[in-house]
């Protein structure tokens, strides 16, 4: 029976870094397979690391590994892609003077908005209320 040496076996978290990334809004999955996405990050990859990336908009979950980088690209390959129905948290009735208050994801956090116009964004959920309130009046 043959078995592992010793020296084979390390910490992951030694030998290779996993990224995190939330792609800008309405970035589609395909987009992120290029390898002239990853162009101004490039340099902080090497083969065998691990990017998670959640869609801003909730609509997709990935894990990639990357197979190759150098100073303007990065090779992908997709070791998991969900595709997840779009869910919008908002403040169920909770508007006032034509605004409203909605969680738009973790980069943008929750925001106030009038139609499609984001007025106010980056704020925790008490403050966005807050924000509201105080400027319906305005």
């Amino acid at each position: 029976m043959t078995q592992l040496a010793s020296n084979r076996l390390h910490f992951a978290e030694h030998r290779r870094n996993i990224f995190d990334v939330v792609p800008e809004h309405g970035t589609p999955f395909e987009e992120i397979l290029k390898e002239g996405y990853w162009a101004h990050v490039s340099v902080k990859m090497k083969p065998g690391d691990r990017i998670e990336v959640r869609a801003e908009d909730g609509s997709y979950y990935a894990e990639l590994i990357v197979q190759d980088a150098g100073r303007l690209y990065a090779k992908v390959a997709v070791l998991r892609h969900v595709a997840l129905d779009f869910v919008e948290v908002t403040e169920g009735g909770l508007s006032a003077g034509g605004m409203e208050v909605a969680w738009k994801g973790p980069q943008l956090k929750w925001c106030v908005l009038r139609g499609k116009d984001r007025l106010k964004d980056g704020m925790d959920k008490g403050a966005a209320i807050q924000w509201m309130q105080s400027h319906k009046a305005a």
